[in-house]
């Protein structure tokens, strides 16, 4: 029989086994950014239990971009989800939006971590994503950096699968940091639910977490926006519609000739063409047109339908239309089933070949005109392929771009831009004004305060949203300021109208000085909106590497060839054509 003092060492030692695998097992989950309640101090209040703060819907010391950031839950107003137990959690709306913790003191060279759960019950029946921003703020209030981890899903609830999804990140104070702040930011409109959020120090390099901004010396080649050196880009741009694609359909919102004739407004549209084709002949400038779905076509006497001629819901007039007639009315009814020579005001086809021959680009307004936030991804992936289809019959590329209807952005859920990159769209424009949507906020003065194109969120490298300025009379010397800040900002601005805006000698007049200033500038880069875009896209995929004795290359793995792409050196500038998957080699 062994010894007594035997059994006991041998007790102790699987205890101290025990304790030491559950302490590994908690430092692991630490490691990971699980919350560990007593042993990980919490930096983070309670977002669910603090006392309100200033902002209406909001805890103490929290913050947002936009309205569509509050508590919401069976404690506060018997709507949502509670996970932890409280009977609240933060609710979050908004592609330009974002939800953002009280800042909390930290110590340079420490790393945090950030843990928290999401869910989404979005009525726009889609999963979701959402990422977090670690701003480091120094003693005077100044933003030091921001450290943003990749996109992380949110799982769709429904009543078989209640899970929350774990939404986790970590980033280590820079030098000088002595307050972070964190940012949950979503990539698409689906309604998104926060609960158990924490920070704490500790915590690894996650798998999310991107790298940090390189800082290249000042000898290092820089690569400059637009090709020749220019400083700024500048497209022109127009909603052209048919009476069927909008004019019937209108609503008096976003829409400033709501109440006018159809038919009417149908010929001004033709109308337009010759005009502006007019306008900017002189300069060899050369424009985008979003043309909806019956801009193609010669006629419909054989009667086709389109999309099954659907009916929409939300054609209603609390949502702005003029009357409730859509929500029973298929959307096609009114074709009058004609040809271009007995209703022009209907067909626009025979114009197309007046456009593709001056050397303008036709692009996506939607092939029905719809109301982007409205519809489901499958109305959508139906709307894209048909405006395809048509416009292959007059010899048009599939789109590229697309020109949100009544800048109904705001609504997309994550699967609807999926279908939107699927169809091969990688650039779009007239996105959303209501600020939770807005990525293009407009200054005190009116103007984009940010004139320069950007990735949709989530869709980085994928889809570009870009900028634009609606031009009308009466603010042609804003535009003009328009296009000048871009210029200082090295940015792009789009100017557009729809075509029937550019009848009046007043519109007319407006739109000469416009195009003048622009196309006349050797530092604008006057260009259709999706060769903008695309060269905006391969530029920012160029690389310059250093080699020895003092020379670089630059190469260009991009399928587009950048003639004309300017480098600045420390010599000066200097410009070179560097074809799609080329290398060259740059002496400083």
């Amino acid at each position: 029989m062994p010894p007594r003092r035997l059994l006991f060492g041998a007790a102790l030692l699987s205890v101290f086994i025990g304790v030491l695998g559950v302490l590994i097992f908690i430092q692991q989950r630490v490691d990971r950014c699980a919350y560990v309640p007593l042993l990980a101090a919490e930096l983070l209040p309670d977002a669910s239990r603090s006392a309100p703060g200033n902002i209406p819907g909001l805890p103490a010391g929290w913050a947002r971009a936009a309205g569509g950031v509050q508590l919401r839950g069976p404690a506060v107003d018997g709507q949502g989800f509670d996970l932890d137990g409280d009977g609240r959690a933060l609710q979050l709306i908004g592609i330009a939006n974002y939800a953002q913790t009280p800042p909390v003191s930290v110590a340079s060279g420490q790393r945090y971590c950030f843990s928290g759960f999401a869910l989404t019950d979005s009525p726009l029946g889609s999963t979701a994503r959402v990422r977090l921003v670690f701003r480091w703020i120094d003693a005077a209030g100044t933003t030091l950096a921001d450290q943003v981890t990749r996109w992380q899903p949110v799982r769709l609830w429904s009543p078989a699968t209640r899970d929350w999804s774990p939404i986790r990140g970590s980033s280590v104070a820079p030098p000088g940091a002595t307050a972070l702040v964190v940012r949950i930011a979503p990539a698409s409109d689906d309604r998104i639910y926060l609960d158990a959020m924490h920070l704490a120090k500790g915590g690894y390099n996650l798998q999310e977490d991107q790298l940090p901004d390189i800082h290249l010396p000042p000898e290092f080649p820089k690569v400059l926006p637009w090709p020749g050196g220019r400083r700024a880009a500048v497209a022109f741009t127009f909603d052209w519609e048919t009476a069927m694609g909008g004019l019937v359909h209108s609503r008096s919102l976003g829409d400033p000739n709501f109440d006018k004739d159809p038919l009417a407004r149908g010929l001004r549209m033709r109308e337009g063409i010759t005009n502006t084709l007019a306008i900017f002949q002189p300069y060899h400038v050369r424009a985008t047109y979003f043309a909806t779905g019956y801009n193609f076509l010669l006629g419909n006497r054989e009667r086709r339908s389109f999309l099954n001629n659907p009916t929409f819901a939300w054609a209603t007039k609390a949502n702005g239309w003029t009357s409730e007639r859509w929500t029973t009315t298929p959307w096609f009814a009114d074709d009058p089933h004609g040809s271009v020579q007995s209703d022009p005001a209907w067909y626009f086809g025979d114009l197309v070949p007046k456009l593709l021959g001056a050397d303008h680009e036709i692009q996506s307004h939607t092939f029905s005109h719809i109301f982007g936030g409205y519809v489901d991804a499958a109305t959508w992936q139906a709307d894209l392929t048909a405006w395809d289809e048509v416009a292959a019959e007059r010899g048009v590329p599939p789109a590229r771009a697309i020109a949100f209807p009544w800048s109904s952005s705001s609504g997309l859920s994550d699967s609807d831009w999926d279908i939107l990159e699927q169809a091969g769209i990688t650039a779009v424009t007239r996105l959303s004004d209501q600020a939770q949507y807005n990525l293009f906020p407009l200054d005190t003065s009116g103007l984009v305060a940010d004139s320069r194109c950007r990735w949709v969120p989530g869709r980085e490298d994928r889809i570009l949203a870009c900028p634009d300025f609606y031009l009308k009379p009466e603010r042609a010397d804003l535009a003009l300021r328009q296009i000048e800040r871009a210029v200082e900002q090295g940015g792009m601005i789009d100017i557009w109208a729809h075509t029937e805006e550019v009848t009046s000698p007043a519109q007319i007049a407006a739109w000469e000085r416009v195009v003048r200033r622009a196309a006349t500038d050797p530092a604008i880069w006057v260009a259709p909106f999706s060769q903008i875009a695309d060269w905006q896209r391969a530029v920012s995929h160029v690389k310059i590497t250093a080699l020895p004795d003092g020379r670089f290359q630059a190469t260009n793995p991009s399928a587009a060839d950048l003639v004309g792409l300017t480098l600045q050196l420390p010599t000066g500038m200097t410009t070179i054509d560097l074809g799609a998957g080329q290398s060259v080699e740059l002496i400083k």
